[in-house]
């Protein structure tokens, strides 16, 4: 009995303990449920994908949110790691793994970035994405799990304000950036409290860190008293709504006294009623751009050796007194006497310090009324307006010639650098710039003519020589339709073997009327007029074509140089022009040097050594012509893409004896021959001469000694010789 009881006992306490057991059950089901729902109802309600993977195997899960952002059915993409990678922006994907690499390898607490995903519909959608990691006891890692949010509206909008903001930086007007780097500082007030705000990067600017009142009245007080009113005047019409934002350069005081030239913008913004209530805006630091506008203004209107104004500050000047003349003026036009005399014997530092001096001179001794002007080289031009009369211009004229008497103290040599001087008077010779310029020239050739260091006033009697000048123009103009120019040439000789290796092509004209005319007189006229394009292309092509000939008859090596003006070099086609003359001809381009001077490149340097650089890469020689009497330092000279340096014949006279030309000499040798250049002695007239630059490693020479100018007949006959 008692066995049935306990049994009955131990019956009724399972049943009771199934009983209880399964009411917690069914509480903790239902706690669990209530769990899910919430959980599943936040994530929806957040819009956040949830996504979970567990190692080993790592297969992707993800929530039903991200099937539905992404476009794809439920069980659409696979979950493994390279398919969801596949998924993942190109431009994304390294910054994603070496995310989870970092945090996986316990690097970070947080798995934390932000990527681009694919969409089935061909777009992307960006996530922000955090997750962690869960490890085991013994650090094994054993599950990744995390969220992903939708952030893409969040993405184009800091893309629409980032476009905003490059729409406004390019909508600023009349400012370029000019220096490396500049950070504005930035202000705004309340106009109504006039209440002052200034950046960290604007008080650094200002030095009013320990001025904690700072204002807009004493921030108007630092700027320069001749900006006040530009300033004030571009902020008062955009407040009257006149502009859309306003803008202005101005100078602004420093602590240390020093101004600093700031650009200044800023905007309004207004109440309904039309009425200021705020204002913002930058400064920016434009010093230094200032200064390179600055220096820049001075390169292109300022002579660099004498610091005197330019020809093109000059030409300004006249046209804007001529567009409105007022009273009488003179145009007082000044060259020095035998300055190339003077520079070739003393040296081109000499002859420079030789400039400054006599531009110091003119400068103290030309009444401070007018302007005094550097043109080029030798020469000056004197401009006064408002003068009393013509006595006045003659007192001025006679003052400057006899000061000029006195020499100039250059080292420790007295040089006598007399002036010669041609005036000409406005109104009565002449109109404009043009004809008053010319008209001073007119007179200061007849003072040259005369004797030098005098100076004349222009009357029209002056005349013929500019009509001997028109008159050799007119038959230049038809020289080369009526056959009226030939080529003559002069050897080049290798001064160690005896051969000849090439020839310089030397134009020659001789006209019915005026006879045989010198190059130095018709060559210049020809600059002057243009004509000197079709001639010298005319030239090039008939030397090109003798030397193919030369070569045909034998001499396969030798070459032939030809000279070159400025004016033909600043054409457009000048390169496509030698290029087509060597195509025509078939003359390869290693046979044609072009003979170029220093003052090309003083005229138009950079597009000038463009074409040069193309035409020598291609095989084209370039020769530097009269080597010694221009104005280039050594630090110019490098960047010249020449491959021949050519001595200037008054070098080369009177040696071996004078010491001097010795020195120059063999000074431009070494030169040339450190630079890696072939060296030509122009103007060999002896044999001692001859001797002595072999002597000294001169490569090249030519002058009357080894032949004159030739025609083409007689050529051959100089190559059987040498």
């Amino acid at each position: 009995m008692d066995r049935i009881n306990l049994i009955i006992v131990f019956n009724i306490v399972f049943a009771l303990v199934v009983a209880i057991g399964l009411l917690m059950l069914r509480s903790h089901l239902k706690r669990l449920r209530r769990s899910e729902e919430r959980f599943q109802l936040s994530t929806k309600g957040s819009g956040a994908v949830i996504w979970d993977t567990v190692f080993p195997g790592g297969v992707y899960y993800v929530s039903e949110r991200w099937y539905e952002i992404m476009g794809y059915e439920f069980g659409e993409v696979d979950g493994r790691l390279e398919v969801w990678e596949h998924l993942v922006h190109p431009d994304d994907i390294a910054e994603v793994r070496r995310a989870r690499k970092e945090h996986l390898e316990g690097g970070t607490p947080v798995y934390n970035t932000e990527y681009r995903m694919l969409k089935k519909d061909g777009g992307y959608r960006w996530f922000s994405v955090r997750g962690q990691a869960t490890r085991s006891a013994n650090g094994r890692q054993v599950r990744f799990a995390g969220s992903m949010i939708d952030v893409t509206e969040k993405k184009l909008y800091e893309l629409r304000l980032q476009q905003s903001y490059e729409e406004l930086k390019t909508s600023e007007e009349n400012y370029r950036l000019l220096i490396d780097a500049v950070n504005d500082g930035i202000w705004e007030m309340d106009y109504e409290k006039k209440e002052l705000h200034l950046s960290p990067r604007l008080i650094d600017m200002l030095g009013c860190a320990d001025q904690p009142n700072f204002n807009m009245r004493r921030l108007f007080q630092r700027i320069h008293p001749d900006d006040r009113g530009r300033l004030k005047l571009a902020a008062l019409r955009h407040i009257k709504q006149k502009t859309d934002y306003f803008q202005a350069e101005y100078r602004l005081r420093q602590d240390s006294g020093r101004y600093n030239w700031y650009m200044g913008r800023g905007k309004a913004l207004f109440n309904e009623q039309g009425e200021v209530y705020r204002l913002a805006g930058s400064n920016t630091d434009i010093h230094k751009m200032k200064q390179v506008q600055e220096e820049l203004h001075k390169l292109a209107y300022y002579d660099s050796l004498s610091g005197l104004p330019n020809r093109l500050y000059m030409l300004e000047d006249l046209d804007r007194f001529f567009r409105e003349p007022e009273g009488m003026a003179a145009i007082f036009f000044i060259d020095m006497d035998n300055f190339k005399f003077i520079n070739d014997t003393l040296g081109h530092k000499s002859g420079d310090l030789l400039i400054r001096q006599v531009s110091q001179k003119l400068v103290a001794l030309l009444p401070l009324e007018g302007m005094l002007y550097r043109l080029a080289g030798d020469e000056f031009v004197y401009f006064i307006r408002n003068v009393e009369n013509k006595e006045t211009v003659l007192t001025i004229a006679d003052n400057l010639i006899r000061k000029f008497k006195q020499p100039i103290r250059i080292n420790s040599s007295n040089i006598y650098a007399t002036i010669s001087i041609g005036i000409a008077c406005y109104p009565e010779d002449g109109e404009d710039t043009e004809e008053m310029l010319k008209n001073a020239d007119v007179a200061m050739y007849r003072s040259k003519k005369v004797g030098k260091g005098v100076f004349t006033i222009y009357n029209r009697t002056m005349h013929s020589e500019l009509a001997e000048r028109m008159n050799i123009d007119k038959h230049l103009r038809n020289a080369l339709d009526q056959d009226e120019f030939l080529l003559q040439y002069q050897a080049q000789m290798n001064v160690q073997t005896g051969r000849i290796i090439g020839f310089e092509a030397l134009l020659r004209w001789h006209n019915p009327e005026l006879g045989r005319v010198s190059p130095m007189l018709f060559i210049p006229i020809a600059e002057d007029s243009r004509t000197i394009i079709a001639i010298g292309k005319w030239a090039m092509i008939t030397a090109c074509t003798f030397m193919r000939r030369i070569h045909e008859r034998g001499y396969p090596d030798c070459r032939i140089s030809v000279n070159i003006s400025v004016i033909q070099m600043v054409q457009e086609d000048f390169v496509t022009m030698v290029l087509d003359i060597l195509e025509d001809t078939g003359l390869a381009p290693q046979y044609l040097e072009l003979e170029i001077t220093e003052s090309i490149f003083m005229e138009s340097y950079e597009p000038i050594i463009h074409k040069l650089e193309i035409l020598r890469s291609l095989g084209v020689r370039i020769a530097l012509d009269d080597f010694g009497t221009g104005y280039s330092s050594l630090s110019y000279l490098k960047q010249l893409p020449i491959s021949t340096l050519k001595i200037d014949k008054g070098f080369i006279d009177n040696l071996p004896e004078e010491d001097k030309n010795r020195s120059l000499t063999e000074a431009m040798i070494a030169i040339g021959h450190k630079m890696g250049l072939e060296v030509v002695a122009e103007g060999v007239e002896s044999y001692n001469q001859l001797a002595y630059l072999k002597d000294h490693s001169c490569d090249l020479v030519q002058g009357y000694f080894l032949s004159k100018p030739v025609d083409e007949d007689e050529v051959e006959a100089l190559l059987l010789r040498y």
